[in-house]
């Protein structure tokens, strides 16, 4: 281990962990201590967590309660993973709809965090997250990274919006960044001057490590070829958020000459599933996935039932993202394997002066935002077209203040065009396209 490995894992982070109630130390170590169990013994623990998942559901929530006892079903009629069948999905609409009961009654036994979904497979949801969930999630992201040389401390540039980046971080959580070294770098609207500022930030800093959206990283990495500047310091690239192409890839790994590692993951679902080797994403043990809607063979709708959750129980819940699982291989991993990640397109938009908006970006733009759904589209060379639907909160201040928003990502002279709608069709396997190029 580095020294700052060391320190962080060691010290620091216990500490963390008893005053938020994270547990990230032992899910670090538990990760690595079932990652040499057999598939009999990780079905064993997650079918016991299930049990005592769904039990608490039950007993805590208006919502399970009324659903078991209306379809004759008590928490012992679910024991394993083939019994969730028994269950309907819960979508985002759901959860909307039925969000206080969905709230337990001993939520204060439960460190959490409310957090607002972008919308970008959807429409938007609040929900709570378990520090538990975090601890665990947090603790995956250190474990896997590692298998590329990355250790817990070294400097990495996260190029995001406010989904991998804090908008206002607090004091404590500046000071837990600058020790695990994360280099924030908005990438909303990432313009060839902003990779050229980007590349200098790297070389200077000696970052070794890239983490950030498919789309942004792919325009970064363009520039950084195109302009022949010497970034091979760079030991791994993490991408995250959105699909990874091949041609993405390639141009990464050729022009830094390093592995990428595709990062799945969706935090409402509280679903991890990093990617070890090609066409293989192990899948958190905290959460069991099911394929619904085959469309293919082990191909189809994603549902995840996260078993860490316990402030915001949710069973069999289905977030719009299309994925193949691959048949059982003890040889490769012990769990669930995802095989490809189908239901998540990376998209930008390249504008005629040089402006460059990544789709991702922009959805964590418009959470902030009183507003249904929306979506955006170049409409002219330089002019972009937002359609939103507004809700009865949305105002023209809010308006006023969105403009200036967009602007600063699409330049001063490319127009903007707001057109507000009633409602938005969704496309056929039920997401929102938001995003046109």
């Amino acid at each position: 281990m580095a020294f700052r490995e060391i320190l962080l894992l060691r010290l620091i982070l216990p500490v963390a962990d008893r005053v938020m109630g994270t547990r990230l130390c032992h899910w670090y170590r538990a990760i690595g201590r079932m990652q040499r169990w057999t598939p009999e013994q990780v079905t064993q623990w997650q079918e016991q967590q299930l049990q005592a998942f769904v039990a608490h559901a039950y007993n805590h929530t208006v919502y399970y309660r009324r659903l078991f006892d209306r379809l004759g079903l008590t928490p012992n009629d679910i024991r394993c993973a083939e019994d969730l069948k028994k269950l309907p999905v819960i979508t985002k609409e759901i959860v909307n709809a039925h969000y206080d009961e969905l709230v337990p009654d001993n939520l204060s036994r439960f460190p959490h965090r409310k957090i607002r979904t972008g919308g970008t497979t959807g429409e938007p949801m609040t929900y709570l997250c378990s520090e538990e969930v975090w601890g665990y999630v947090t603790a995956a992201k250190i474990f896997y990274w590692r298998k590329t040389g990355y250790r817990y401390g070294d400097a990495f540039a996260a190029l995001g919006s406010s989904s991998i980046l804090s908008q206002r971080p607090s004091f404590a959580r500046r000071v837990y960044d600058r020790l695990r070294n994360e280099h924030p770098l908005n990438s909303v609207d990432i313009n060839p001057e902003k990779c050229r500022q980007y590349a200098e930030y790297l070389q200077r800093n000696r970052i070794r490590y890239l983490y950030g959206y498919a789309a942004a990283l792919y325009v970064f990495t363009r520039y950084v070829a195109d302009n022949h500047i010497d970034l091979t310091q760079i030991k791994a690239v993490f991408t995250t958020s959105e699909n990874l192409p091949e041609n993405y890839r390639a141009l990464m790994e050729q022009t830094y000459q390093c592995r990428v590692m595709d990062c799945y993951g969706a935090r409402d679902a509280g679903i991890t599933a990093y990617e070890t080797q090609r066409g293989c994403y192990p899948v958190g043990y905290n959460a069991i996935a099911e394929i619904v809607d085959p469309i293919g063979e082990h191909t189809g709708t994603l549902l995840t039932t996260n078993f860490l959750n316990y402030c915001f129980p949710l069973i069999r819940y289905q977030f719009g993202d299309i994925v193949e699982l691959a048949e059982p291989d003890g040889s490769r991993y012990n769990g669930q394997i995802i095989q490809r990640v189908m239901g998540r397109t990376s998209s930008v938009i390249q504008l005629a002066n040089g402006h460059t908006l990544s789709a991702t970006g922009i959805a964590m733009v418009m959470r902030h935002f009183d507003i249904v759904a929306f979506d955006i589209r170049k409409s002219a060379p330089l002019e972009v077209t937002l359609r939103l639907q507004p809700t009865a909160q949305y105002s023209e201040t809010q308006e006023t203040t969105l403009r200036e928003e967009l602007r600063r990502y699409v330049g001063d002279d490319c127009s903007i065009r707001i057109v507000h709608v009633d409602r938005f069709e969704p496309l056929p396997n039920g997401k929102h396209q938001y995003f046109y190029t």
